[in-house]
């Protein structure tokens, strides 16, 4: 276990995400999605370490639309389905940004993924 040098973010769906989701045919489970489920289909991030918390918005607010964009990708790719509205604006009443100072690896192998 170690206390990583980076600072997460987590995105979950608001109301208006979850009341979109519910007119998608993206999940098997249709339907059944509330906003206290919707939190298992949030997003994590990890950024750099971010000592103001000026430095954490400016970088929110500078990838708020790949954010946007990267949420409605997770549950479905017809883009023509998508708000037409993806600002900072709509982004912050459609999800919630929680942010985590403290990020805590507690697997043992190493940590692997895919470039985006």
């Amino acid at each position: 276990m170690r206390v990583i040098n980076r600072t997460a973010v987590t995105i979950v769906g608001a109301k208006p995400y979850v009341n979109w989701t519910l007119q998608k045919e993206a999940d098997v489970n249709k339907g059944t999605l509330t906003v206290a489920r919707a939190r298992t289909y949030g997003s994590a991030f990890l950024l750099p370490e971010f000592e103001l918390e000026e430095d954490l918005q400016e970088w929110v607010e500078e990838n708020a639309m790949w954010l946007f964009e990267f949420q409605l990708a997770a549950w479905s790719d017809d883009e023509s389905s998508w708000p037409a509205t993806r600002d900072l604006k709509t982004f912050r009443e459609w999800f919630r940004i929680d942010v985590h100072s403290v990020v805590v690896d507690v697997a043992d192998d190493d940590i692997e993924g895919v470039e985006l």
